[in-house]
């Protein structure tokens, strides 16, 4: 078996690979020949014949106030008669270093199954809450003269840009774009039948938005981002106006339950939630992602940490930090107050839950050493995320 990154020229071979693999059009593939700037690894037999491939494209992320590289895996694939020839496992092994060496912080992927992934490194990260409500039986207000639609002529980006900034600074794992990312915004034509884009402003500043296409009786939101309580129920608000046409509206909010009680109703049907997987995360470069943490106070902890697949990762960490940020991430010989393996320690460094409650559960984390401080560097901090790739 032969692993390595494809030409540009075999761009349409990923693309039918792709297309094959999962019966959809090939115009919905992941490569693009014209202007592609991922990179795609392929494992080949000995005839030279594309078995399997999959993509990696970058992303930049915000980790505890701070951007970071992420590597998000996509296009994963295997042409039926080659697989469980160990094609996917293959590339990953020739990928994951690849990326250590090329300064990724993290990667990111959707996984067909949480415990194959598990093998190279990836642990489930952001959980999202699928929300369905009922809008007839809601009482929720309605702000007037404060809400825009994205329509020709009417160039609402900048206002979404501005609402996504806000956003992306409470939740870990979100993806950071620039303002060249919001052209998807303009000349959204909901008469042509584009997606409905309401802007929500705020004393003038734009507060929230919500982005949605009627289907039967729902309003499916695919976008619903607010900066405050109040607009939050301002989009709630706006949605219930339809009620007369459509009896529901469905849109994801983080996990988090103080979220929850921003719905006015929960009784007799009113609302149901559905808590989802929202992905599998990995620290590709333990050190750097260390010394980007966010802790609580000041404190210090040592870790033992296995990697199997970037061997660069594996061992001993002191990880210092004052007036809650990292002041030295740093190999040690100390003993450690814990042992994490790379999806443990991935879990837990965006933010799953605290290491006592992980050390309790969490497969791949120990307690060697009690240590207060655990939980000051590992604890629960919101996350989300809504990328595809």
């Amino acid at each position: 078996m032969i692993v390595r990154k494809t030409a540009p020229e075999e761009a349409r071979r990923v693309n039918e690979l792709f297309a094959i693999c999962f019966e959809m059009p090939y115009t919905n593939c992941p490569a693009d020949p014209e202007k592609d700037d991922a990179t795609h690894w392929a494992a080949f037999d000995e005839d030279g014949e594309m078995m399997s491939t999959f993509t990696v494209s970058d992303f930049t992320v915000q980790f505890d106030g701070s951007p970071c590289k992420m590597g998000g895996i996509g296009g994963v694939a295997t042409l039926p008669q080659y697989r469980r020839r160990g094609g996917i496992r293959a590339c990953f092994r020739e990928a994951l270093p690849d990326m250590y060496g090329s300064g990724y912080d993290f990667s990111y992927l959707y996984p067909f199954s949480t415990a194959f992934y598990r093998k190279f490194g990836y642990e489930c990260c952001v959980q999202k809450q699928l929300v369905t409500v009922d809008l007839r039986l809601l009482r929720t207000s309605y702000f007037e003269d404060t809400y825009r639609l994205a329509e020709p002529g009417r160039d609402l980006s900048e206002d979404v840009w501005a609402v996504d900034q806000a956003w992306y600074r409470a939740y870990n794992m979100s993806v950071l774009h620039g303002r060249s990312d919001y052209r998807w915004v303009t000349g959204l034509d909901p008469a042509a039948g584009d997606k409905y884009l309401y802007v929500w402003y705020d004393n003038g500043a734009p507060s929230a938005y919500v982005r949605f296409q009627p289907e039967g009786d729902t309003l499916q939101c695919d976008r619903f981002r607010f900066t405050s309580a109040r607009g939050f129920r301002a989009l709630l608000g706006l949605l219930q106006t339809m009620s007369t046409d459509r009896s529901h509206a469905r849109f994801y909010l983080p996990e988090s339950k103080a979220l929850r009680y921003l719905l006015p109703e929960w009784s007799l049907g009113a609302v149901r939630w559905q808590l989802l997987c929202g992905g599998m995360v990995r620290v590709v470069r333990v050190r750097e992602v260390l010394e980007k943490a966010k802790c609580i106070g000041t404190g210090q902890v040592t870790l033992e940490i296995t990697d199997h697949q970037i061997p660069e990762n594996t061992g001993v960490y002191r990880v210092s930090f004052r007036d809650g940020r990292v002041t030295q991430a740093a190999r040690t010989d100390a003993a450690p107050d814990a042992a994490l393996t790379i999806p443990a320690l991935s879990a837990l460094i965006s933010g799953v839950c605290s290491f006592t409650e992980a050390a309790q559960w969490m497969p791949g984390a120990e307690l060697k050493t009690p240590n207060p401080a655990l939980d000051q560097l590992f604890y629960k901090k919101e996350m989300f995320i809504e990328e595809d790739f």
